[in-house]
Order: C-alpha cells, then sequence, then structure tokens
C-alpha cells in the first residue's frame, strides 16, 4: 500500500484552509447602514446559543396581531418572549442520543434537500436573565431592521389559508411548523439564524456562520455584539 508523504498531506490541508479562507471572504455579506446598527427606536432580541444550536429569542408584544408568526405562536400564548429556530425535520424534532440518532444527524448535513421546520416556544423571562451571558447574547435592532426580520423570518413558513402547517411532534409542548426551506451541511441553523439577523442589517458571512464558534465570532467582531 501506498503511503503520501507528510509533506503533501500537510500542503493538501493548508491548500483546503486557504480555499476555505478565500470562499469566507468572497461570500461575506455586508448588512444594510440603513437598519444596523440602531439608533433610536430599537427592539432587543436575543441570539440564543446552546454550543452547537443557535435560536432567536423576540418580544413577544412586537409581534403584530393576525400575523402568521402570532399563529405560531398561539401555543405560546402569555409567554413574554418567543424563541424561534429551524432545524432538519427528523433530526430537530427528535430527543435523546442515541447511535441511530447520530446517523441521522450525519443524514441531515450529508444529504440534500432535507425538509426543515420551525420550532416555536415561550419563555417566561426576559432571555438576559434566564439565561447567563455565554448562552444568551443581545442583539439591539432598528424597528425597520426587526420588522424586515421577521416578515423575512415568516417567508420560511409552510402557509395554508394564512396560517402555518404544524408539523406533529408527540410529547412535547414545542410547536413545530413546516418550512419552505432545506436543510443540510451547506445550510444549517445557524445559518438561518445568521439570515434573519441579515434581513435586519447585520452583516453575516455564510462559509463561517454555519459553524457555531464562528458565527459567535462573527457576531463579535463584524457587529459588536456583546
Amino acid at each position: 500500500m501506498r503511503y503520501w508523504p507528510k509533506t503533501v498531506w500537510l500542503r493538501g490541508l493548508l491548500a483546503l484552509c486557504g480555499l476555505y479562507l478565500v470562499l469566507a471572504l468572497v461570500t461575506l455579506r455586508h448588512g444594510d447602514r440603513a437598519l444596523y446598527p440602531a439608533e433610536s427606536d430599537t427592539v432587543t432580541v436575543y441570539v440564543i446559543d446552546n454550543g452547537f444550536h443557535t435560536d432567536i429569542a423576540i418580544p413577544a408584544n412586537e409581534v403584530a396581531p393576525g400575523s402568521l408568526l402570532a399563529e405560531a405562536a398561539q401555543p405560546a400564548a402569555g409567554a413574554p418572549w418567543l424563541v424561534i429556530g429551524w432545524g432538519d425535520a427528523g433530526f430537530y424534532t427528535a430527543k435523546g442520543f442515541s447511535a441511530a440518532r447520530a446517523v441521522d444527524g450525519l443524514r441531515a448535513l450529508f444529504w440534500i434537500n432535507n425538509p426543515s421546520v420551525i420550532r416555536v416556544f415561550g419563555v417566561s423571562n426576559d432571555p438576559g436573565r434566564l439565561y447567563d451571558r455565554k448562552t444568551a447574547l443581545p442583539v439591539t435592532l432598528s424597528r425597520a431592521g426587526f420588522t424586515a426580520m421577521i416578515a423575512h423570518m415568516q417567508a420560511s413558513f409552510v402557509e395554508k389559508d394564512g396560517r402555518p402547517v404544524v408539523y406533529p411532534v408527540p410529547g412535547t409542548t414545542d410547536a413545530f411548523y413546516d418550512s419552505r426551506e432545506h436543510f443540510s451541511i451547506a445550510r444549517d441553523c445557524n445559518n438561518w439564524t445568521a439570515d434573519q439577523l441579515n434581513a435586519a442589517g447585520l452583516p453575516t458571512a455564510p462559509m463561517l456562520d454555519g459553524l457555531e464558534p464562528l458565527f459567535r465570532l462573527d457576531l463579535r467582531l463584524r457587529t459588536k455584539v456583546r
């Protein structure tokens, strides 16, 4: 069996890293200065980060009554904050850890056109108080940016007769809904979160934001989120 010299492996690794860096720079999105940073009439949202997956928490009283998102939030009626996230329909709605779920996670990443769902649930307190500072990252949006983000978020839902289509998941109080989008390693849950923030005017980096540590770094360096 032929073995490649270590220098060949090293050069190949450096070439891949260089290609990744070039693609990351080429695909940077610069945001909208008319929307962000916010100067007045602001709305604070939170990026909820569990170290692997990210959601967005928004104040429930900022959601327009009768809107698609208000309909999706009905199961969380009365909660002052709504948490919205996105993921692969199979993996995201499953629970626990097992070999079968690990295999399903690989399928979600490396197969194409995987169906996806949006999860909506309520929390009883300001996420900045409910979670530690590493978990809940506050982002101050302009009201126009917040409105644009909600519109972009609602476009992700499958809609029927003006209502989001429920994705049934037994044994949970969280609400899941069919999404128009598809999940893969090229666009995962963190990319979806970043896309919502980009709609609000924030600069994002699609090649970086899929990985939680790089997404967090991107938020801290380019949007000055602290």
